[in-house]
């Protein structure tokens, strides 16, 4: 499992180069969502193997979040229920159930068995559903729960039903832009005022706070591992100014420093 996460962390440290954003018209940043295909074969051209594993353990590790047009199908005690969304975020307990869905099947079949053969969902009306259909180059995935063994009039008995199409992949380190399937985060009120008067806010000098990082850099007291460590002190720089930019646009000057370091150790 560890090798797995470290296969995982190197994929995101990759996707993290990509442009994720672009400019509006007022000067800021927006984020951008990428197909899912797209995704998969941006990373198979980076040298990333089976990069669909990559990706679906990143998405139910919560490090990207997904939207996309879904279908959902459930019976359950006598009740039935759906839902349908068009462009509306794909929770990552979907991505979990199929995920827990592939590696039954590759357990099965280790034991020498055959795979999941296609269910029929009577109650629903479905007959010869994939169990799971992990068709990542079309941007969709499904899944179907149907307990062998169990009678329909047992309490218990369910089916259910998940499809999505059309996935667009979202950063989820753009957070203050992206909330896609997750709880947004608590606002906190500033304690003290911000010193500015009126007229234009005040802005990071990101020269002088480079070349301050830069000094630590030379004389061996900051030795970043990762580009979220060269952010992390920009941010601690800067918030002692009461300047606090936005996470996605303090890793843009983090990362040209990071690179600039790995630059220099390379001379």
């Amino acid at each position: 499992m560890a090798s797995g996460d470290e296969d995982a962390d190197a994929a995101l440290e990759i996707m993290r180069q990509w442009q994720w954003t672009r400019g509006d018209s007022d000067g800021g940043l927006c984020p951008v969502s990428m197909d899912l295909n797209d995704v998969a074969n941006r990373l198979a051209m980076e040298g990333i193997s089976r990069p669909q594993d990559l990706l679906l353990s990143l998405l139910c590790r919560g490090d990207l979040s997904a939207s996309g047009d879904y279908r959902w199908r459930k019976y359950q005690g006598g009740n039935h229920f759906q839902l349908e969304g068009i462009n509306s975020p794909i929770k990552q307990k979907q991505w979990q159930g199929l995920a827990d869905l592939i590696e039954a099947e590759r357990l099965d079949i280790a034991k020498g068995g055959f795979g999941f053969f296609p269910c029929d969902l009577t109650k629903l009306g479905m007959k010869n559903c994939a169990q799971f259909d992990w068709a990542f180059f079309d941007n969709r995935f499904s899944t179907a729960i149907c307990p062998y063994g169990v009678s329909e009039q047992a309490a218990h008995y369910l089916e259910e039903w998940f499809s999505a199409g059309n996935i667009q992949v979202h950063a989820n380190w753009l957070d203050d832009y992206l909330t896609f399937g997750r709880e947004p985060k608590p606002v906190t009120l500033a304690t003290k005022p911000i010193a500015n008067k009126g007229g234009r806010p005040p802005v990071a000098d990101w020269e002088l706070t480079a070349l301050e990082i830069a000094g630590r850099y030379y004389r061996g007291d900051f030795k970043p591992q990762t580009i979220a460590d060269v952010a992390r002190e920009l941010a601690s720089l800067l918030g002692n100014q009461d300047l606090h930019p936005s996470d996605s646009v303090v890793r843009i000057h983090a990362k040209r420093i990071f690179e600039a370091f790995k630059a220099w150790e390379g001379e």
